[in-house]
């Protein structure tokens, strides 16, 4: 059978060379296998973790909710209830709903969110005695509690974000 010839060679494609012969098993040394990656304790990472970012969503739905329950029948020189304080308390409601939310997903805005909801439940509590619809009593005292929960809580979150990457992703995006 005649051989076949092979093109001359142009220096741009090499011929095909054959596959070097495999080493015996024996010959081939072992890799050393990579140690594992050591994951840090879910403990030590600074900020809320999933679970604490939803109880305190939880906390703040409460603390909204608590503040209407507990308040008695209006019992001021003035019962009836302004139209005027309708808007306010409708941001009151938005705004505490959009905290709950940001917090339950874990948002960056969760705080600033949170420190408007509590800014508009304290109003809210300054406003309700002082239009004369409620003389002042215990349920305020607690009412002006829950609501220095929400805006100092949330105060706390602006300061120290949710997440540890929170500054930087704040930095990098904004």
């Amino acid at each position: 059978m005649p051989a076949r010839e092979m093109p001359p060679l142009t220096g741009l494609i090499e011929p095909a060379r054959p596959a070097p012969e495999p080493a015996s098993r024996a010959s081939v040394t072992p890799r050393p296998v990579p140690a594992p990656a050591i994951a840090r304790p879910p403990h030590s990472t600074p900020g809320l973790g999933r679970v604490g970012r939803q109880l305190l969503a939880l906390a703040f739905a409460a603390a909204w909710i608590t503040c209407p329950v507990i308040e008695p029948v209006p019992d001021g020189p003035e019962p009836d209830y302004p139209l005027w304080l309708l808007p306010v308390d409708i941001a009151a409601l938005v705004s505490i709903v959009a905290a709950v939310v940001a917090l339950w997903r874990g948002s960056r805005r969760a705080g600033a969110l949170g420190v408007g909801a509590g800014v508009l439940m304290a109003v809210e509590t300054v406003i309700c005695p002082g239009i004369g619809h409620h003389l002042m009593g215990p349920f305020l005292w607690v009412q002006a509690g829950l609501s220095l929960f929400v805006l100092l809580t949330s105060a706390a979150l602006v300061v120290r974000p949710l997440r540890a990457d929170a500054r930087l992703v704040t930095a990098v995006t904004d």
